[in-house]
């Protein structure tokens, strides 16, 4: 069974779906959301059941978890007003949601390069193994993104799980690194987008170290949530006459 907790409550109620069986990497985005919410909301964090994949590591796993995620959630999707893919992809959960929801479903992949626009002009997005660099720059040209993404995709060399296995004072160091060497001074980024949900909570460290207003530093899980609220308050809803026609 997945672990599912809420924080806050309202009127609207939002879903966050962390795609993977790793628990601590729902406990770490409960932490950095469920004391910020919005009035008049509540919000649901899942995770994966028993038997999904632990991390997502390529495009076969994200398959596997999105029909895990899909066959448990089943009718309790018709409970929320608006939800959130954390996972740092292209991942077929968030396009087969929309089939099935009319409400917003927000991927934490678009929700910043998208707001990464409007803040500057040369994103990158620091990724977790090197096997995600070609994987990403993939999705975001399949997404029609790569004009927003033109600082390109570096890997920190973590794996997903390491960001829970290590001691997050050297995750942080390592992230802090390749963002001022590679990002700010090689490659003149202005905005920065943290490329996996398990990289929540290091973009306070990051900021840190940069000379002020440098470098806009996006954590896409914060992203995808704003993105989803504001969504949700507008009454926008996912359109059904063309690519997520419900089946």
């Amino acid at each position: 069974m997945p672990i599912l907790s809420t924080a806050g409550s309202g009127r609207a109620r939002l879903l966050v779906i962390n795609p993977n069986s790793t628990v601590a990497f729902t406990e770490h985005i409960a932490h950095e959301l469920g004391g910020d919410l919005p009035p008049g909301y509540e919000v649901v964090f899942y995770t994966a059941p028993v038997g999904a994949p632990a991390s997502i590591e390529g495009v076969g796993d994200s398959v596997v978890t999105a029909a895990a995620c899909l066959e448990e959630l089943g009718p309790a999707l018709g409970e929320y007003d608006g939800a959130i893919v954390a996972c740092f992809s292209n991942h077929p959960l968030t396009h087969a949601l929309r089939e099935r929801v009319a409400y917003p479903v927000v991927s934490i992949l678009e929700a910043p390069l998208l707001m990464g626009a409007q803040l500057g002009s040369h994103a990158g997005i620091l990724t977790t193994s090197p096997r995600w660099e070609s994987l990403l720059a993939h999705d975001v040209a399949a997404l029609g993104l790569s004009g927003k993404n033109t600082a390109g995709v570096v890997s920190s060399g973590f794996s997903v799980l390491d960001l829970e296995r290590k001691s997050r004072a050297e995750v942080a160091e390592r992230l802090v690194q390749i963002a001022l060497d590679e990002f700010y001074t090689r490659r003149k980024a202005d905005v920065l987008v943290l490329g996996c949900a398990g990289m929540v909570g290091f973009t306070d460290q990051i900021r840190d170290r940069l000379p002020p207003d440098s470098m806009v530093v996006l954590e896409p899980v914060r992203c995808a949530f704003e993105m989803c609220v504001a969504l949700v308050r507008s009454r926008a809803r996912t359109a059904k006459g063309g690519l997520y026609a419900t089946p």
